[in-house]
């Protein structure tokens, strides 16, 4: 069975310590992919980075179809070279707290990428939350997005005009960088922050194994 295999039009068509706390594109260490089902239905996928996190990154929408997230795995299975990902396994991951284990797809682990990190801030319960997403990841040796490596032209092209943009922050909400400014001041000084999602055990999240993927074989 195979998680996820390549649509090679739609990657082709792409859109557009050290731990990262800025936007922009960075060259990373991907530990893992940890594949999770929300309660609603929806499938999404948290990378486990050497210097960031990104939680939350929907890959199918609970009607069943692919987001912008699907595009971006997609895109990341043809740039490690591969043109399929297998179903997610047990894994165990080790984070500060301890060991969980993972509902993680083997192929992504310890793969070196770049990676499109995009930092934004919204409101939730009256609170300031901070968001990681991956908006898109290059082929390390030479920058190539997803569709440059399938079509073998254009180099980096795509990597050059990310990265004029790719710095910029999102504001969401009503939230501004004052606002934000004094939320991290706050945080820094031990005031009232949001607390991150965590199972009943006080550790992060179990994945649930998600059932059936479009395109998968």
């Amino acid at each position: 069975m195979a998680f996820l295999t390549v649509n090679t039009e739609s990657v082709q068509s792409e859109g557009g310590s050290g731990y990262i706390n800025k936007s922009g594109i960075y060259s990373l260490t991907l530990k893992h992919c940890e594949i999770t089902k929300t309660a609603n239905g929806a499938t999404q996928a948290n990378y486990f980075f050497d210097k960031c996190m990104s939680y939350g990154n929907n890959l199918i929408g609970i009607q069943g179809q692919p987001t912008f997230g699907y595009k971006v795995i997609e895109a990341l299975t043809t740039v490690i070279g591969e043109d399929s990902l297998s179903d997610p396994e047990p894994t165990t991951v080790t984070f500060k707290k301890g060991a969980k284990e993972l509902s993680c797809i083997p192929e992504l682990n310890d793969v070196q990428v770049k990676a499109w990190i995009q930092i934004s801030y919204r409101m939730y319960k009256d609170e300031i939350k901070e968001d990681v997403s991956v908006r898109r990841f290059y082929r390390e040796s030479d920058n190539a997005s997803g569709s440059e490596v399938l079509s073998g032209e254009n180099i980096g092209e795509r990597f050059g005009k990310d990265e004029s943009f790719a710095s910029e922050i999102k504001y969401e909400d009503g939230t501004t960088v004052e606002s934000v400014a004094a939320w991290m001041k706050a945080k820094q000084g031990g005031g009232s922050t949001p607390a991150p999602a965590q199972s009943a055990t006080g550790g992060f999240p179990v994945a649930k194994k998600p059932a059936g993927f479009p395109g998968a074989k």
